[in-house]
């Protein structure tokens, strides 16, 4: 794999011929590890055809990439890292590794059908919907019909709203996620939502600073902006707390949580109650 050590902020490809989830899962771990060094992540499933895998690598040529890729394909596997290697973008494939070890414990073959990984069943549609869900329903791009949603996440910025609400549609959960601002007030409908589907999220104010810091810096953006300022975090988590009092909601401390323990005590939460 090439390596690259520039300290320039990385685009993350996902490339899959199924439905991407397991690539994306990764690229938001990174991210969740990263932070603002991953720049942007972008998700290409059911890639298929020689035409449209070539127009993704040339798009990813354009940035400081990394493609991620679970292709079972041959054919598609093959051009994929051919194509990757002309260009001098490194690839890591999610998929190989694994399948090759199970190959050499078990002597036989695995099936390179991608509809294995997917099948066209309820439990796929299921997933699909949540997915497309949570993506219509990121970072507060939607108000409206909130009751729809299984889960409703609530934080102010940079508190992992988006991260563990694509975990949590990769459980087939529908996940609308609302930023917090003092500014802005709350949707209406968010009141009339049971509480036990709303969970409020804080983060210790100093490893607020320090990700706001970084992700300023990561931007460019320098000068009299007080969002990585502690007084503006502490007013801000303040302000989220009197909101999260009035909802009666659960509110979790993410700091120093991984995204997996995050999300999977909603879920505990959610089927305890």
């Amino acid at each position: 794999m090439v390596q690259m050590n520039d300290n320039k902020p990385l685009v993350l490809y996902v490339i899959s011929d199924s439905l991407a989830q397991q690539g994306e899962l990764l690229a938001k771990a990174g991210r969740q590890h990263f932070g603002a060094m991953i720049e942007d992540i972008r998700v290409f499933s059911f890639v298929r055809e020689r035409g449209e895998l070539l127009r993704i690598i040339e798009e990813a040529a354009g940035c400081h990439a990394l493609i991620i890729c679970t292709v079972s394909l041959p054919n598609i596997l093959k051009d994929l890292k051919r194509f990757s290697k002309e260009r001098g973008i490194p690839v890591y494939d999610a998929l190989d590794p694994f399948l090759d070890e199970i190959r050499i414990q078990t002597g036989t073959a695995p099936n390179t059908d991608p509809m294995v990984r997917n099948p066209l069943d309820e439990a796929y549609f299921k997933r699909v919907e949540a997915i497309e869900f949570t993506v219509k329903y990121d970072d507060g791009k939607r108000m409206d019909h909130l009751d729809k949603a299984d889960i409703v996440l609530l934080g102010v910025s940079r508190t992992s709203k988006t991260p563990i609400s694509v975990y949590l549609a990769n459980n087939n959960y529908k996940v609308a996620n609302i930023p917090i601002m003092p500014e802005v007030d709350p949707p209406a409908e968010l009141f009339r939502l049971p509480r036990e589907k709303v969970f409020g999220l804080v983060l210790n104010p100093d490893k607020l600073v320090e990700i706001r810091e970084e992700r300023l810096r990561t931007m460019r953006l320098y000068g009299t902006s007080n969002y990585a300022s502690l007084k503006r975090v502490e007013y801000e988590l303040e302000k989220a707390q009197e909101l999260f009092d009035r909802l009666g909601c659960t509110v979790i401390d993410v700091t120093s949580k991984a995204i997996e323990e995050i999300a999977n005590f909603i879920l505990e939460t959610i089927l305890r109650r």
